[in-house]
């Protein structure tokens, strides 16, 4: 049941209501069969159309009716593991980053070019993969589950003419949005100043001189209209961006078998779509890019080579970080 945006006071009193009732908590009504899904990502955005598609994908198969909550009406992106994982709110979709305060190890995908080619990604995160059973048993000791992984597609730098970033010397006195910590370890080692900020923010921060430069996917570049205030995307590809739809371990251990397996078929068959259709969908964003005026730098092999030489420091910075679970991290990708 996919809801328009909200009045602010009626979306504040659903927040509150939410947290007093002791969302997460196993059912007690037929009232409690209505979940609730936040998403900091626009309704246009592809990542929250799947959504929306898995939704319907489970009110097509059960009786449950979930409410989707899109453009952080509800929670920002920094505030959707702890709204889930607390059971304020039942379901919810979030980038791994949001998640490196509690699993340091999960910011291996923000590792500048660790993660390798797309299908070594692909392979790493197969259902079943040992890096992807690493994390989701890591996640689940928070309070969440993860229900399944989306392939947002990889970073992208974006800059403005007067202080244009095409190699990495462009970047040192900058002040650049970044959307995890391990990124900003790669900003330092770069020489500029990492300014943590949400992505539902960027645009403000973009347009208002809060930063002089960000990272982002490219296909935000066209949903959230970055094109607008920014002239210069980098295509470095240096980091995976991953989302992880999850939904309260509460909620989920009461929910019928019926239930639980509509979630997890529903949920690979969106996984599944998404990791077919992003390549095609950042050409599109490029190509859009370029159609409004904007500059789209593609990378030669040997100005990449020295991108993946400015990131290696970061590397030990993780291994820092991130302790055994991190080690163990690496293995699983090196195999």
């Amino acid at each position: 049941m996919i809801k328009k945006p909200l009045q602010k006071a009626f979306v504040a009193a659903a927040a509150v209501g939410a947290v007093a009732l002791g969302m997460g908590q196993a059912p007690n009504s037929a009232e409690a069969r209505t979940l609730r899904f936040t998403t900091q990502l626009p309704a246009k955005n592809f990542h929250a159309k799947n959504n929306a598609a898995f939704i319907k994908c489970i009110e097509g198969q059960t009786d449950l009716k979930i409410e989707f909550y899109h453009s952080a009406q509800l929670y920002r992106d920094k505030e959707v593991p702890q709204a889930v994982s607390s059971g304020a709110i039942d379901m919810g979709a979030s980038t791994t980053a949001r998640f490196a305060g509690t699993i340091p190890a999960i910011e291996i995908f923000y590792v500048p070019f660790a993660m390798g080619t797309r299908d070594d990604i692909v392979a790493a995160l197969a259902p079943g993969a040992k890096l992807r059973k690493l994390i989701d048993a890591a996640v689940l000791k928070t309070g969440a589950r993860i229900i399944y992984w989306m392939d947002y597609g990889t970073a992208v730098f974006l800059s403005k003419k007067r202080k244009p970033i095409r190699t990495p010397a462009d970047v040192k006195g900058q002040k650049v949005r970044v959307f995890g910590k391990t990124l900003g370890e790669f900003v330092k080692a770069l020489g500029g100043i990492p300014t943590l900020t949400s992505g539902s923010e960027q645009f403000i921060a973009y347009q208002r001189g809060t930063v002089d430069a960000g990272m982002t996917g490219i296909s935000s570049v066209k949903s959230r209209k970055l094109y607008q205030v920014m002239d210069v995307v980098t295509r470095t590809e240096h980091a995976k961006i991953e989302f992880i739809t999850i939904i309260n371990e509460k909620v989920w251990s009461s929910l019928s078998k019926k239930e639980q397996g509509a979630m997890m078929t529903c949920g690979r068959d969106a996984e599944a779509k998404l990791r077919a259709s992003v390549a095609k969908v950042e050409e599109a964003a490029a190509k859009f890019t370029r159609d409004n005026g904007k500059e789209v730098v593609d990378l030669t092999k040997a100005q990449l080579a020295e991108w993946r030489k400015a990131g290696e420091p970061v590397i030990k910075a993780y291994l820092k970080n991130s302790g055994e679970l991190g080690k163990k991290v690496l293995e699983a990708i090196a195999k």
